[in-house]
């Protein structure tokens, strides 16, 4: 199942790779995923998203190429593990907590493989309880309702503030603003 709203915007960024493609190539690229666009849709898109200075486009006679002009963000899930590996990096369930944490939610095992959790970790939600959350992830068209739902194991709420600092510093790309070094002593002078 695919959410048109939610991630075509990416769907197109990585199908169009780094060397970009032309506007009939995207086209039969996405129909090999079961996208189905007309080709003028297609074009209005990638021209939108010119405009935007997302896509450059190139000319390459007959045809005109697009190209992303920087690679796709991370997903949340590439975010959430990367920054537990700097704070922690035995950081599985410091992953499992924090995706629960920042989804209100119980955490489907394909979004840990997602984050880099490779092992299985944390408790299993109910049957009722993942029935329910399975159901509301469909009708928002989340592609990633498929495998079991699990809880954390521990709380790492003492940790989740240097987990979301690091995100927002690898977001954000401002690690040349921070102190790296702590004082010691209070300095009275």
């Amino acid at each position: 199942m695919h959410n048109v709203e939610k991630d075509f915007n990416r769907i197109i960024i990585e199908s169009l790779g780094k060397d970009g493609k032309s506007i009939s190539a995207l086209t039969k690229d996405l129909e090999s995923r079961g996208i189905k666009q007309h080709r003028l849709i297609v074009t209005g898109y990638l021209r939108a998203l010119t405009d935007m200075n997302v896509l450059k486009e190139r000319e390459v006679p007959p045809s005109k190429i697009y190209q992303p002009f920087k690679p796709l963000p991370d997903s949340i899930y590439e975010s959430v593990g990367r920054a537990c590996r700097k704070v922690d990096p035995d950081a599985d369930e410091l992953i499992l907590y924090t995706l629960s944490r920042l989804f209100k939610r119980p955490v489907f095992d394909t979004e840990l493989k997602l984050a880099g959790v490779n092992r299985p970790i944390g408790n299993p939600a109910s049957d009722t309880e993942s029935k329910e959350c399975k159901r509301i992830m469909a009708r928002a068209g989340n592609v990633l309702t498929g495998g079991s739902l699990v809880h954390p194991t521990r709380d790492f709420s003492d940790r989740i503030i240097e987990v979301l600092t690091e995100m927002v510093i690898d977001i954000k790309d401002c690690r040349h603003a921070v102190m790296e070094t702590r004082q010691t002593k209070l300095n009275f002078d």
